[in-house]
Order: structure tokens, then sequence, then C-alpha cells
């Protein structure tokens, strides 16, 4: 069975100051753990953070921006 639990998040404060590129949030959506200019260069900087991760590209504009995590058999969040 699939399970969505919708969570807003509001992207234009919490990525206030970060130029466009790709951003590591935390699992409680509320601190930009890492940025890089890429995915692979954000991911890069996380070897040593224990928690998991949401990875979001950060830009100029959010407004038509949509993410889903499933809950469910497969388990991806």
């Amino acid at each position: 069975m699939l399970y969505m639990k919708q969570i807003k998040i509001n992207f234009v404060k919490l990525l206030k100051g970060y130029k466009p590129g790709w951003v590591g949030i935390s699992s409680d959506f509320k601190k930009v753990l890492v940025w890089g200019k890429t995915l692979e260069e954000a991911t890069q900087k996380v070897k040593k953070i224990k928690e998991r991760i949401y990875y979001f590209p950060a830009g100029e504009s959010y407004s038509n921006f949509v993410g889903i995590l499933y809950y469910g058999n497969n388990n991806r969040l």
C-alpha cells in the first residue's frame, strides 16, 4: 500500500543566499547541510554526515516545483 504525506517547505526562505546548484536538506527539512554546483559535487560533501539527506535543485524560482516522497513497501524516501 502506498501512503503519501504532504509536506510544505518554504524553499525561498530555506535557500535564501544559495547560488543555483544543488542542496542537501536535513531530514526535518529545516536546514541546508550541503551545497554543490552539481548534484555530484553536493553528494561528495556528505560522506561524514550520518543523517538522511534530501537533494533539491537551488535556483531562482520554486513556484512550479513539486517533489514526492514515497512511503510504502519499497521504503523510498
